[in-house]
C-alpha cells in the first residue's frame, strides 16, 4: 500500500475517463452551487460560547426569566445644547414615536422619569405635558439629581441622552433589518432639521454589522485568494492552461463546500467564514505540487499522458497524507465543547476533504484534455524549466549550506524552539467579545461613549432564586437583594448597580414601606421593574454595570464575587445565587476554551505523529515532523507574548490550522526523501535532491497560502485579522523549519548513524 492508502488512484481513474469525470463533477456542482447561494450567516455573539455546560444553562435560564437582558437597542442622542426647548420637544416626540416602530416593546429614557410615589402610590411624571413657561434649567437639575436618570439616561454634562429601546427577539437577520430600518426612519424623521445627532447600537446592531462584515470578508477571502493565486500560477508557469488546472478545481471545491454547509444546516460564523478561503488555498497548494510534477516530466521529454500519470503516482500519496493530517488537526477541534469551535472544526475538515477529492479528480482529468490538446509545446516548457531551474538552484544552494553543518542548524533550531516554548507557556489568555465587532463601527463608537458617560454597557447579572413553591416575604426579598446590591457595589470595575434595593430607597422617600413595595411593583408592571424582579419565577436580578474590559481583568473580579457570596449563601441556604451575564460567562469560558483548544492541539499533534509514523513505517519519521512543526507554534506564541496581544481562542484555532497545513510540507519532504532513498541515494545526496526538487513547490505553495490568508488582514473584524496574522506567521516559520531544520535533523541522525555503522565495519575489518 502507498503512503496515500491507494486513494491517489482516484486521480488515475479520472485521467483514464476525463470526460465522464468532468461530467459527473458538473452534475454534482449545479445543485451544490444552488444550495451555496442560500447559505445563512450567524451573528449572535452569544453563539461564540454556546455549550452544554451548567454555566451556559444558567445564562439561558436567566435570559428566559429576564428576556430583555442583552436584547436592548441603545439610541444615543448628542447635542451641544440638549435642553433647548425645541430639542426637548423633538426628543419627547422621538420617545413617543419609537413605541410605534416595528418590533418595539417599550422605550425607556429620561422622559420615562417619575417622582417617587407618595403614600397612596401616586407618582407624578418629571416632564410636564407642556414645556411652555417651564424653567428648563431647573428641569435639567432635577433630572441630573434623579437616581434613575443621572449618569444612566442623561450624561453628567446633560449633552448626551440615552434611549433604551426594548425589542422583540428577532432570530432571522432579514426581520432584524426591517426593525433596524424602521428605527432609523423614525429617528431621522423626529430629529430632522435640528442639531441633534443620533446613533444606534446594541446586540441587534452588532448582529447586522457582523453579518455585513462576514459577507464582505468572505468575498474578499475567496476573491483575493483566487485572483492572486491565479496570477502566481500564470507568472510561474507562463501558461493559462496551468492557471486553469489550479483555478477550476478551486472554484468547484468552494461551491461544493458552501453547498454541503447549507445542506448540513450549518450557518457561517466568524470562524467558518474563513473556510471557503481555506479551501481555495488548499486546492492551489496541492495543485502546485501536482503541476510541478507534471511540468518536470514534460521538460524531461515525457508525453502529457505519462507526465500526468507519473505525477499522480509519485506526488498523489503525499497529497492524500497531507489532506489527512490537515483534516485530523481540524477534527480535533470537534472535541472542544463549544459549538462555534466544534462546528468550525467539522466544517473545515469537510472542506479539506472536498479540496482533496476535487483536486485529485478534476486536475488530472482536465490536464489530460487540455495538455493533450495543446501538445508538448517545448518552448513553453523550456521557459518554465528556466524559472523552475532558477528556483531549484536557490533551494539547492540552501540545502548544501544546511547540510554542511547540520548539527549547528539543528542546535539553532532547538534553541529557538525552547526559548519560544518558554514564552508561549507564560502567555496570558485574552478575550473581549467586542473583538468580534467590526472596528470603527457605529455600534462600537456608541458603546465606547456609553462606557465613558453612562457607567458601562457590560453587566454582571447576580440572579437570586427563591424556591418556586415558596410565598415571597417582601422584607426577606428586599433584605437579601440589598445585601447582594452592596456586594456588587464594592466590586472593582463595577460603576453602578441596578436592583430592587435602589427602587426601595427611592420609594421610601415618598413614604412607602417595605411591606407595600412588592405589591406596588406587582400592580405597576413597569418595564423597568421587569428587569429587576420576576414574581412569576420567584426571582430577583441585581445588575452591576461596568465598562468593557479584557477577560484577564474580569475573571479576578468574578472570583472575588464568588468569595463575597459565600457568607450570603451560608446565611440563606434555601436561596440560590448565580453570577452570570454575557461578558462574565464569555470571560470564564474563554479561559476554559483555550485549555480545551490546547488539549485538542496536543491530540492533533500526537495523532499526526502516529499517522506519519505508520504510513512511512518509521516512528523516526513521525518525530521528525513533530519537532519541525511544533517549532512554528512556539514561535507564533512567543511573538504574541512579546507583542502583548495575549492568547485569544482564535489564536489557538489558528495554531491548529497552521499545524495541520505546516505538516503537509514535512510530508512532501519525507515522501520525496524516501523515494530518493529507495532508489539507492545516500542520505546527503537524497536530501540535496529533495530540497532542490520539493523546495520550489513548497516556497510557491507557501506564498499562495500566505496570500490566501493575507486577505484576513484586510478584514473589518479584529478577531479575524489576528487569526490571519497568526496563520501567516505559522506558515512562514513552518516553511523555514521544513527547509532548514528538518533536513538538518535527518542528516544529523541518519548521517550520524551511517558514520557510526561505517566505523564499526572498519573496526571489524581491521
Amino acid at each position: 500500500m502507498t503512503a496515500g492508502f491507494g486513494l491517489e488512484k482516484l486521480g488515475l481513474l479520472a485521467q483514464r475517463f476525463p470526460r465522464l469525470t468532468l461530467l459527473v463533477v458538473l452534475v454534482l456542482t449545479i445543485p451544490l452551487a444552488l444550495a451555496a447561494a442560500k447559505v445563512q450567516f450567524s451573528s449572535d455573539i452569544r453563539e461564540i460560547f454556546r455549550s452544554g455546560t451548567k454555566e451556559y444553562r444558567d445564562l439561558q435560564m436567566v435570559e428566559r426569566q429576564y428576556p430583555q437582558t442583552g436584547e436592548d437597542v441603545l439610541l444615543l442622542v448628542q447635542s451641544p445644547d440638549l435642553f433647548k426647548r425645541e430639542n426637548l420637544e423633538r426628543l419627547r416626540d422621538l420617545h413617543l414615536n419609537l413605541h410605534f416602530a416595528e418590533g418595539v416593546k417599550h422605550v425607556t429614557s429620561m422622559f420615562s422619569a417619575h417622582d417617587a410615589p407618595d403614600a397612596t402610590g401616586n407618582a407624578e411624571a418629571v416632564f410636564p405635558m407642556d414645556l411652555d413657561g417651564i424653567d428648563l434649567s431647573a428641569l435639567r437639575e432635577t433630572l441630573l439629581g434623579h437616581p434613575f436618570v443621572s449618569d444612566k439616561l442623561l450624561s453628567a454634562d446633560a449633552n448626551r441622552a440615552l434611549f433604551v429601546v426594548a425589542i422583540e427577539p428577532r432570530p432571522k437577520i432579514d426581520d432584524l433589518r426591517i426593525v433596524a430600518d424602521d428605527l432609523r426612519r423614525v429617528t431621522d424623521e423626529a430629529l430632522a432639521g435640528t442639531d441633534l445627532v443620533a446613533e444606534l447600537s446594541g446586540v441587534a446592531f452588532f448582529r447586522l454589522e457582523i453579518v455585513g462584515a462576514l459577507i464582505r470578508d468572505q468575498r474578499l477571502l475567496i476573491g483575493a485568494g483566487f485572483t492572486v493565486s491565479l496570477i502566481i500560477c500564470l507568472l510561474f508557469f507562463r501558461s493559462p492552461i496551468y492557471a486553469l488546472l489550479a483555478g477550476v478545481p478551486a472554484g468547484v471545491a468552494v461551491l461544493w463546500t458552501l453547498g454541503i454547509t447549507e445542506l448540513r444546516g450549518q450557518e457561517m460564523t466568524v470562524l467558518t467564514g474563513v473556510v471557503p478561503g481555506l479551501v481555495t488555498v488548499l486546492v492551489f497548494a496541492s495543485s502546485l505540487h501536482l503541476m510541478f510534477g507534471i511540468k518536470r516530466r514534460l521538460v524531461a521529454g515525457e508525453g502529457p499522458h505519462e507526465a500526468i500519470r507519473s505525477s499522480v503516482q509519485n506526488i498523489g500519496p503525499a497529497c492524500v497524507l497531507a489532506a489527512m493530517t490537515t483534516a485530523i488537526a481540524l477534527l480535533s477541534l470537534t472535541l472542544v465543547p463549544h459549538t462555534l469551535v466544534s462546528g468550525f472544526g467539522l466544517t473545515a475538515a469537510i472542506g479539506t476533504a472536498v479540496a482533496f477529492v476535487v483536486t485529485i479528480t478534476v486536475l488530472p482529468a482536465l490536464a489530460e484534455l487540455l495538455l493533450g490538446w495543446a501538445g508538448k509545446k517545448k518552448d513553453a516548457d523550456a521557459t518554465v524549466d528556466r524559472i523552475f531551474g532558477a528556483t531549484s538552484t536557490v533551494c539547492d544552494r540552501l540545502g548544501r549550506s544546511v547540510l554542511k553543518r547540520p548539527g549547528a542548524v539543528l542546535a539553532a533550531g532547538l534553541v529557538v524552539a525552547i526559548a519560544a516554548g518558554i514564552l508561549y507557556a507564560t502567555i496570558s489568555p485574552s478575550y473581549q467579545y467586542r473583538d468580534y465587532l467590526p472596528a470603527n463601527s457605529q455600534s462600537s463608537r456608541v458603546m465606547d461613549v456609553v462606557d465613558e458617560d453612562f457607567g458601562g454597557t457590560e453587566a454582571i447579572l447576580l440572579h437570586v432564586q427563591w424556591p418556586k413553591d415558596q410565598s415571597l416575604d417582601p422584607s426577606e426579598v428586599l433584605s437579601i437583594v440589598g445585601k447582594a446590591h452592596e456586594i456588587l457595589e464594592k466590586l472593582p470595575l463595577v460603576t453602578r448597580v441596578v436592583s430592587l434595593h435602589g427602587i426601595e430607597t427611592w420609594m421610601a422617600e415618598g413614604g412607602l414601606g417595605r411591606a407595600e413595595i412588592l405589591e406596588f411593583l406587582k400592580e405597576a408592571k413597569s418595564p423597568l421593574i421587569e428587569r429587576m424582579v420576576s414574581l412569576d419565577d420567584n426571582s430577583a436580578l441585581v445588575s452591576g454595570y461596568f465598562p468593557a474590559v479584557d477577560a484577564s481583568e474580569l475573571v479576578p473580579v468574578l472570583d472575588a464575587l464568588e468569595t463575597e457570596l459565600e457568607p450570603l449563601r451560608a446565611a440563606h441556604p434555601g436561596v440560590g445565587f448565580i453570577a452570570t451575564g454575557i461578558a462574565p460567562h464569555s470571560a470564564r469560558a474563554s479561559y476554559e476554551m483555550i485549555i480545551e483548544l490546547n488539549r485538542s492541539l496536543l491530540i492533533a499533534i500526537g495523532l499526526n505523529v502516529l499517522l506519519i509514523g505508520l504510513v512511512f513505517w518509521s516512528l523516526r519519521a513521525g518525530l521528525y515532523s513533530m519537532l519541525t512543526n511544533v517549532l512554528p507554534i512556539a514561535v507564533a506564541g512567543a511573538i504574541l507574548h512579546l507583542t502583548g496581544a495575549g492568547l485569544q481562542f482564535t489564536c489557538v484555532v489558528a495554531f491548529t490550522i497552521g499545524f495541520g497545513i505546516a505538516v503537509d510540507n514535512a510530508i512532501h519532504i519525507l515522501n520525496y526523501y524516501r523515494l530518493m532513498r529507495s532508489k539507492g541515494e545516500a542520505v546527503k545526496p537524497a536530501l540535496e535532491q529533495t530540497i532542490a526538487t520539493i523546495g520550489p513547490a513548497l516556497a510557491v505553495g507557501c506564498l499562495v497560502l500566505i496570500v490566501g490568508f493575507g486577505g484576513t488582514v484586510l478584514s473589518e473584524l479584529p478577531s479575524l485579522r489576528l487569526f490571519g496574522q497568526v496563520v501567516i506567521m505559522l506558515l512562514a516559520t513552518a516553511l523555514f523549519a521544513n527547509l532548514l531544520v528538518l533536513p538538518a535533523l535527518i542528516a544529523f541522525i541518519e548521517g550520524r548513524g551511517l558514520r557510526i555503522g561505517a566505523q564499526r565495519q572498519t573496526v571489524k575489518g581491521s
